[in-house]
């Protein structure tokens, strides 16, 4: 089956396509919402910005695959192989991930909150500056991979194979478990009350609902972050860069906001530093 062919009938309402073969098919930016590709050949596809959201794609080829910017929100993608594939940017939130091949796939700035990789194999992947955030990890094997940068706050690495990977400056809290080999302290950055945050980049990251009072963020890099619903009681942020900042809902009562840059920050129902709440 060519690109063209599955396009007509998946919009003539036709959902399973169960083990067609679409190897260097091109369907990028295409709307596949809710398809069923289960045990399908997509070697080599070109889905870059494709919607597959909630899509299954149990036990398919997806190896070489482009698929930067596609969206797996939900999708199941059960022991799927996905290795050397570019999924830079790819929304995998609470996607099913279990078992999957990720061997030397590129994951940079992809988000995979609240995903599901248990005991999948990704020797060699790179997931630097991805959010992982609340995601199930147990059981990963990732050797020589990176974690650079990653958002782990909340995340399950119980029984992880993590040898050689790089794991500079990534995020945890207190919700996030680790493997016993595994020492936080030595190249992670703690979010919680208290933390020392003074200076560090944080662009875009994933903050919703965090517990950062009285925590120094004095000249952090926060723009473009998630703060929604962040409590940031007593917080320095003095000279830090809250440009394009969402503050929806945070709590910043008492907090110093001295030389911080707001442009296009989203203040709604948001508490300010003098108690009065910002509804706009």
């Amino acid at each position: 089956m060519n690109s063209e062919e599955l396009l007509q009938r998946y919009s003539a309402g036709e959902r399973n396509f169960k083990g067609v073969n679409l190897e260097s098919a091109k369907l990028h930016d295409a709307n596949l919402e809710g398809i069923n590709l289960h045990s399908a050949n997509l070697n080599s596809a070109r889905l870059q910005g494709a919607n597959l959201e909630r899509a299954v794609l149990d036990n398919a080829r997806l190896d070489n695959a482009e698929l930067e910017g596609i969206n797996l929100e939900s999708a199941s993608l059960v022991e799927a192989n996905l290795s050397e594939s570019n999924l830079d940017g790819a929304n995998l939130t609470n996607a099913d991930m279990r078992g999957v091949e990720l061997h030397e796939s590129s994951l940079h700035n992809a988000c995979l909150k609240g995903a599901n990789l248990r005991g999948s194999q990704a020797d060699s992947a790179r997931f630097n500056a991805a959010n992982l955030r609340q995601a199930d990890l147990r059981d990963i094997r990732l050797f020589d991979g990176s974690l650079e940068g990653t958002n782990l706050m909340g995340a399950d690495l119980s029984g992880s194979q993590l040898e050689y990977v790089n794991l500079n400056r990534f995020l945890y809290d207190s919700e996030t478990t680790f493997e016993e080999t595994i020492t936080p302290h030595s190249g992670g950055i703690y979010i919680g009350a208290g933390a020392n945050l003074k200076g560090i980049d944080l662009t875009n990251a994933d903050l919703s609902e965090a517990d950062l009072s009285e925590a120094d963020l004095s000249f952090t890099n926060l723009r473009g972050a998630n703060l929604s619903g962040a409590i940031l009681f007593q917080a320095n942020l003095e000279g830090a860069n809250l440009d394009y900042t969402d503050l929806t809902d945070a709590d910043l009562e008492q907090a110093n906001l001295i030389d911080a840059q707001t442009r296009m920050t989203i203040f709604c129902n948001t508490v300010m530093p003098d108690g009065t709440m910002l509804l706009k």
